[in-house]
């Protein structure tokens, strides 16, 4: 492996445990030095800077183990074991890790052979495993949930952590890991509990996200109100706003029904389009398997999933160097934990949370002091 093929693993459990390992050697100091001549790590750190150009190795696996690559497995899982076993052990004995690195206490002999083993695995998956079509949209989703994963959020008087799971679901929407705070179902009381760690949370939430993707992909020109009003102007003047919103969603997710009126504006059999072999091919390049009956569905779940996540990304790299941030993102909206001081940027945020491939999709902005308590702002 050349010099600028080397990899980057950083050691980020906690601010106060900061490193880098790299081609048989530690940083702890003058990470500048390992950083250089390299654009590939295991993970997303904001060690390493802006991520733009950054390949991440894990995502190349997907969910698979990187134990699979290893040149040496047995030994591997044996040090996996250990270290698991470290970790059990340290926290029964409640070692404060907010004044010592977990990799303080783990023998240097044994970290740096687990970290040489996982390099040598690395570089086997890129020998073997090429860069994914969809690699683009992973990135950018990874660097979201990296920097989501890193922060605290406050339930009660307690201090949780969100850990999402980019790959569980079949549709590639965002799902919560083992450990995690389950943000994306909780009842409605729990929502009051949840605080910010600023002064107030700010919530952006497309309207008729999935309906507006079907609409584009049908294309048709998005309007600038309302989802369910305009189905209602167009189609049925002479039904409430509830009953055309119910009369929508039961034509769309039954394939054998029929309404003429619906179908001029609604093309419900585009995901013919992005069909083929049992897979749906989404405009995002995620391949998705899938039977015919639900690949509508499965469409516009993921594309319209996709195109949340790839704004607030563009919104995380908005915020950069601000006070707020991401808090958490739960489907067709994103939550930050939001700042007064960063009030003149809320506008572009806006805009930029709404506009996307397609064009743009009208969104509802919210504030409040706690998650369970938004009140809708024009802006």
């Amino acid at each position: 492996m050349s010099r600028v093929d080397k990899i980057i693993q950083t050691l980020d459990i906690e601010k106060n445990c900061l490193g880098i390992y790299s081609q048989n050697k530690f940083y702890f100091k003058n990470q500048t030095e390992a950083l250089q001549n390299s654009n590939m790590a295991w993970r997303h750190s904001k060690i390493l800077g802006d991520d733009k150009d950054w390949l991440f190795i894990n995502l190349l696996l997907r969910d698979q183990d990187l134990l699979k690559y290893s040149t040496n497995p047995i030994l591997m899982k044996s040090i996996s074991n250990a270290l698991e076993a470290q970790k059990k052990a340290a926290l029964t004995a409640k070692i404060d890790f907010s004044k010592l690195c977990f990799y303080d206490i783990i023998p240097d002999h044994l970290l740096a052979k687990w970290f040489s083993l996982r390099e040598k695995a690395m570089i086997q998956v890129l020998s073997k495993v090429e860069k994914p079509k969809d690699y683009d949209i992973l990135h950018k989703i990874h660097v979201v949930v990296s920097n989501i994963s890193k922060q605290n959020i406050k339930v009660g008087q307690s201090s949780e952590r969100i850990l999402y799971d980019m790959f569980s679901s079949a549709t590639g929407r965002l799902t919560t890991s083992r450990g995690s705070y389950p943000i994306l179902n909780i009842s409605k009381d729990e929502r009051g509990t949840i605080r910010p760690n600023n002064d107030m949370f700010l919530e952006l939430d497309l309207n008729g996200a999935e309906i507006r993707t079907l609409l584009s992909l049908s294309g048709q020109k998005q309007p600038d109100y309302d989802i369910h009003e305009f189905n209602k102007d167009k189609c049925f003047p002479k039904l409430s706003r509830k009953e055309v919103k119910a009369k929508f969603f039961a034509w769309l997710y039954n394939p054998n029904a029929v309404d003429y009126k619906l179908q001029k504006l609604y093309d419900k059999d585009i995901y013919r389009k992005y069909y083929d072999d049992g897979k749906i091919t989404t405009p995002f390049d995620r391949k998705l398997e899938v039977d015919e009956r639900r690949a509508l569905n499965y469409l516009l779940q993921s594309t319209t999933s996709d195109i949340v996540l790839e704004n607030t990304y563009k919104i995380t790299k908005m915020l950069e160097g601000k006070k707020s941030n991401v808090a958490f993102t739960m489907h067709d909206s994103v939550v930050l934990d939001f700042a007064k001081e960063d009030h003149i940027l809320v506008k572009k945020i806006k805009e930029q949370f709404e506009n996307n491939m397609f064009g743009s999709f009208v969104s509802t902005v919210n504030i409040g002091k706690n998650f369970g308590n938004l009140k809708e702002i024009s802006i």
